[in-house]
């Protein structure tokens, strides 16, 4: 495996991460997923522990070695899934401020 499948591999992985953890497409399935078992609900709600799967499977599929293949997208998809969360908090912490009241530019330095 050369660096560019790699790449590919980490990446999809991840993307599909993302959609069964965060999108709105698969709300439903998580939501009847959640009412069936705590665990699952845990599981299919937590980046690193559907990364982990989502790699297991990937890997078997991509004929990687399963447990590094499961590692490395648990690890990337948790990683890039505390980015977006720390983007994403930054950002709702600035529209916060810029709403509670910098019309007199109080906060402001001239």
């Amino acid at each position: 495996m050369n660096i560019v499948d790699l790449f590919i591999f980490t990446f999809g992985c991840s993307g599909l991460t993302v959609l069964i953890v965060s999108s709105s497409i698969l709300e439903p399935v998580r939501d009847f997923v959640s009412s069936k078992s705590s665990y699952l609900e845990r599981l299919i709600n937590c980046t690193m522990c559907s990364g982990f799967w989502v790699g297991l499977v990937a890997s078997l599929f991509c004929g990687m070695n399963p447990i590094w293949g499961a590692a490395i997208s648990s690890l990337f998809s948790w990683s890039i899934s505390s980015v977006v969360e720390a983007f994403s908090a930054i950002g709702i912490y600035f529209d916060a401020m810029l709403e509670d009241g910098d019309e007199n530019n109080e906060g402001s330095i001239e």
